[in-house]
């Protein structure tokens, strides 16, 4: 359940569709803000479970004390496309046009598909601006964000002799066009990932490989632990780590953070300054995140007969996570067999 506030010149709304219901509580006096929330309460239902797996996942629901590292999850890479393209990374590293032309050609499955032909279209006439024009007002497409920047390439266009510089700065001006809201999610899901490979790291220091175990996401793959040590526990679950940005100040931090991010930038062929190449881009946020995820106020029903699928269980919990912290984790913690 989600708590929203919405003006009363709207009156009171509803909604009941299959996956989602919308009802009034009541009015207060002011709308509720970001900085408000303390965290989230849950109730799933895991579904599609064999019975021979009762025992593991049984053994897991109880171990949930023992928490679960703190990664972002699948939900903060909408942007990310195959390969670990990162748009954020591309701009960092002045490939310009590449970044780009993710945004303008790379899709998924779920787009509008006049959106999605539109981007098969400048797929396939990368660089002739003039005729994706005409695709766009032959096919009445309103988008300004792709409206303006084909407009903007167009009019700016250079002859294939121009020095490298010059040319990837046609595709740099382009990005002032491009949503200031996609622009952060893009530097935000980098950011993350970043933070997710240096956690990674980090407990490989301190879970022995015979308690590792590696479960994929959609940029690459994250460790979770069997088992854990009290005392590791107990030290982890007390630390934060920071984002990378450009003003992170490295001395602030333990020898073991700093040889963690600059291995994992050194990975990524970047530096610390490079950062200050997203300035004008949208400029990077700096904050700490608690390394491990601990739920609260655990309960859990037995294994019943999954309806919606034959000869297969389901069992449903509740718990509670702090602000900033996946169920999905958790969920992956548990379904570890």
């Amino acid at each position: 359940m989600q708590y929203i506030t919405l003006p009363t010149k709207y009156g009171v709304i509803s909604l009941n569709e299959e996956n989602l219901k919308v009802g009034y509580l009541k009015t207060i006096g002011n709308p509720l803000k970001l900085g408000q929330l303390m965290g989230n309460k849950f109730k799933i239902t895991l579904r599609n479970i064999k019975r021979e797996n009762f025992l593991k996942i049984g053994d897991n629901l109880r171990n949930l004390h023992l928490g679960v590292p703190n990664y972002y999850d699948n939900q903060r890479f909408g942007s990310v496309f195959q390969n670990r393209i990162f748009i954020a990374k591309e701009y960092m590293m002045e490939n310009y046009e590449d970044a780009l032309k993710i945004i303008l050609t790379k899709y998924k499955k779920s787009e509008n598909k006049r959106i999605k032909d539109l981007k098969r279209y400048i797929n396939e006439n990368w660089g002739h601006w003039e005729s994706i024009l005409r695709y766009i007002k032959n096919n009445k497409i309103k988008n300004k964000m792709f409206v303006n920047i084909i407009k903007y390439l167009n009019n700016g266009d250079k002859d294939n002799n121009s020095p490298k510089g010059d040319y990837e700065e046609r595709f740099k001006g382009a990005f002032k066009y491009v949503d200031n809201r996609l622009k952060k999610l893009f530097v935000l899901a980098y950011q993350s990932y970043l933070w997710n490979e240096s956690i990674k790291s980090l407990l490989k220091s301190y879970i022995p490989k015979e308690d590792r175990v590696y479960v994929d996401y959609n940029c690459g793959s994250l460790l979770i632990y069997k088992n854990i040590d009290e005392d590791i526990l107990h030290t982890l679950k007390n630390k934060t780590f920071p984002t990378i940005t450009h003003d992170i100040n490295l001395n602030n931090f333990e020898e073991d953070y700093n040889k963690i991010i600059k291995s994992i930038l050194k990975k990524e062929g970047l530096k610390i300054g490079d950062f200050n190449k997203l300035k004008d881009f949208s400029n990077p946020s700096y904050s700490e995140r608690i390394i491990i995820s601990i739920p609260e106020n655990i309960s859990y029903g037995k294994f019943l007969k999954d309806e919606l699928n034959r000869g297969k269980y389901k069992i449903t919990m509740e718990f509670q996570l702090k602000k900033g912290s996946y169920a999905t984790m958790i969920i992956k913690r548990i379904m570890m067999v």
